[in-house]
């Protein structure tokens, strides 16, 4: 790898990052498909998994692990969030210790790999093209966490957001 390749990588990986944090501290509205799509997505994951030849057993240890340190993840987040209550609808904005708690569930989810090949000593098939499940996986259970947290945090808001949806529904039919 020469001195300027790596140095691209640097920068765009900067990029990624910066988009990613600026993302995770936007101010979003609080509808019911932000509580939808994960378990979609959560959904999706265990098909990507039944299309697989092969899932061993430390592929399952790896994949439910990654669920649950994401969703604590998702949970502490959940947290630190901050709500906002303007015009009738409520919107929720990510915090700097959302992001902190991000980054370091990354290395964790990498230090959960090496123990379950190195320490138990179990094989694991989904890498390679294969590894986007866990992904999946992971991002699924950082949001239903989030979500599961605000919800718990305000059940006003999950009563208010669910009038809401069903306001906007019923104007769509009514036009």
């Amino acid at each position: 790898m020469s001195k300027r390749s790596g140095m691209m990588d640097l920068i765009i990986g900067g990029l990624i990052l910066f988009f990613i944090i600026r993302r995770q501290l936007k101010e979003r509205e609080m509808t019911a498909k932000l509580y939808v799509m994960p378990v979609i997505l959560l959904l999706y994951s265990f098909y990507g998994v039944s299309k697989l030849l092969t899932v061993g057993f430390g592929d399952w240890v790896i994949l439910i692990m990654s669920f649950i340190i994401a969703f604590a993840v998702g949970i502490i987040q959940g947290r630190f969030a901050s709500f906002i209550y303007r015009d009738g609808r409520w919107y929720v904005a990510g915090s700097p210790v959302s992001v902190i708690t991000w980054m370091l569930s990354i290395p964790i989810k990498y230090g959960l790999t090496f123990i379950v090949l190195y320490v138990f000593h179990l094989n694991l098939h989904l890498q390679g093209l294969s590894s986007y499940v866990t992904y999946l996986f992971s991002i699924s259970g950082i949001l239903l966490g989030r979500y599961t947290m605000l919800m718990l945090r305000h059940p006003i808001m999950a009563k208010d957001v669910l009038q809401n949806e069903h306001n906007a529904r019923r104007v769509r039919e009514t036009s």
